[in-house]
């Protein structure tokens, strides 16, 4: 019984801080565009790769040792923050690659 609620618990708090640090990336690129007056951000896009590819691969190594430790349920919750993770960094870069295209064809 004590090992489920300290699994539960682990996964809950471990997915918060990671929700939480992601916001606040995301509030400090916000700032950013703010500052710039609606301006692009010199190597935005790159910030965002380099971080929600990070984001997702560590949770995807964490998900790794929560189960090899026995800890089922903060090891479904790592995966599914580092799935979710990697589906927002494809949709990214292929949004990315599609205005790069575009202006490619343009010129």
């Amino acid at each position: 019984m004590l090992g489920w609620v300290v699994d539960l618990v682990l996964a809950v708090v471990v997915t918060g801080l990671e929700a939480a640090a992601l916001a606040l990336f995301w509030f400090r690129e916000s700032v950013k565009v703010w500052a710039a007056q609606g301006r692009s951000v010199p190597d935005g896009t790159l910030r965002l790769v380099v971080v929600l590819g990070v984001g997702s691969a560590l949770p995807g190594l964490a998900a790794v040792g929560f189960f090899e430790v026995g800890l089922k349920a903060a090891a479904v919750s790592q995966v599914l923050v580092a799935s979710v993770l990697g589906s927002v960094l494809a949709l990214g870069l292929a949004t990315e690659a599609g205005r790069w295209f575009s202006r490619s064809r343009r010129k």
